[in-house]
């Protein structure tokens, strides 16, 4: 090999084990993450050792990947361990698909899962939501001021608005039973130890939050179109 492959050789590997972390930092999933993490490691220690060598820089980079080896050897051992019954499953398609499956497992350890009959008022206009309410089954009507702007169903949250921010905001809406629901309970001060506890459960739900409030206003300017199309005389 010519001096001029060494070089080549030399500087692919080199910048390998900085492109691996970069992409590294890209990953939405711990595991992949630390997938990654653990291939720039192999790559730098090797770099170090054979082109470099430098056996101080060759440790650091071991120890790195032998951190990450164990990091996710534990998320494996966590992941295995836990399991779900169909309807936590369907919160976890739903909810926190991006989420690994023990992190899910803790969201739901704060949680409780209830039933109300039609009529049950799950939600009063104006005062501050206690819960994220996650509808397993069933229907709920949406009154602004008595007045059914959207429902919502199976896969739906309800009091997203209230129970994720920060802030104490009162309920912008009431929310009604009209079909018997089935429903997991999230108490909102426990939702909120767990988010500052774990920023990638925070990230998931509020990236959850946000499609379901968009995905009410859809639902809302629909009901709000069909309604001026069923006015007589138009």
């Amino acid at each position: 090999m010519n001096v001029e492959s060494i070089f080549v050789s030399q500087l692919l590997v080199g910048n390998l084990t900085y492109v691996l972390l970069i992409v590294s930092m890209l990953m939405t999933r711990m595991f992949w993450l630390r997938i990654f993490a653990i291939c720039a490691g192999t790559v730098g220690a090797t770099y170090a050792w054979f082109w470099l060598h430098d056996p101080i820089s060759t440790i650091w980079e071991v120890m790195f990947t032998i951190v990450n080896i164990l990091q996710i050897s534990l998320v494996s051992y966590r992941n295995a361990t836990s399991k779900f019954n169909a309807e936590e499953q369907a919160f976890y398609d739903f909810v926190v698909p991006t989420l690994e499956p023990y992190q899910v497992r803790r969201l739901l350890s704060i949680g409780e899962w209830r039933e109300a009959p039609s009529g049950t008022q799950l939600i009063e206009q104006g005062n501050i939501v206690s819960h994220l309410i996650f509808i397993s089954s069933g229907h709920v009507d949406i009154l602004y001021h008595g007045t059914v702007i959207t429902r919502c169903g199976t896969g739906q949250l309800i009091g997203e608005i209230s129970a994720v921010g920060m802030e104490m905001v009162p309920a912008t809406a009431s929310a009604i039973v009209s079909a018997s629901v089935r429903y997991l309970a999230l108490e909102r001060s426990a939702l909120q130890k767990i988010k500052t506890s774990d920023p990638s459960i925070g990230r998931a739900i509020e990236i959850c939050s946000r499609r379901s409030l968009r995905d009410k206003l859809v639902e809302m300017n629909t009901l709000a179109l069909n309604r001026i199309q069923a006015e007589p005389g138009l």
